[in-house]
């Protein structure tokens, strides 16, 4: 990971803003590649926090994939949160961003995707998963999917108060 102390005041800052997007890509992101595409499944602690932070007042969690909903649904390992997850495809992410009135959002990609323009106070992450790190873009840089979830963990902790 990059600087992990910077990476913690950044999730601090952003955790009190009025109203977050959390959007994460699945593939590479928050799931694994083990090259099997039908097998991928998100890491247990992403799809658990996650559904912290959907249950969460003025939080806008999306999964970000150009895959069916119902079968990133299903790979996503949740169990009641499912109704207050979005889904989006890359291009309607600003869309959902206007919709939900957001203040800030944390976008989590793989580092095998184009990076995206984050706006000011965005906080953007980039999972490297062996790859090397994108030669433009910013935010922080975590290992692999597993990090992530850890930085999601911190972040619904941060989120809800605790």
């Amino acid at each position: 990971m990059d600087d992990l102390d910077e990476l913690w005041r950044a999730l601090d800052r952003i955790a009190t803003t009025p109203r977050l997007l959390v959007a994460c890509d699945f593939d590479g992101a928050i799931a694994p590649d083990l090259g099997d595409p039908d097998g991928a499944r998100a890491e247990q602690l992403t799809s658990e926090s996650l559904s912290i932070l959907v249950a969460l007042a003025h939080t806008t969690v999306a999964v970000v994939s150009r895959r069916d909903p119902d079968q990133v649904f299903e790979l996503m390992l949740l169990s009641g949160a499912k109704a207050g997850l979005r889904f989006v495809a890359p291009e309607d992410l600003d869309g959902l961003r206007a919709e939900a009135g957001v203040t800030a959002a944390v976008r989590i990609v793989s580092a095998d995707e184009e990076p995206q323009p984050l706006q000011a106070g965005d906080l953007g992450i980039t999972v490297l998963n062996e790859a090397p790190p994108p030669e433009t873009g910013s935010g922080f840089l975590v290992e692999d999917t597993e990090a992530a979830a850890e930085v999601l963990e911190e972040l619904a902790r941060l989120r809800r108060g605790t």
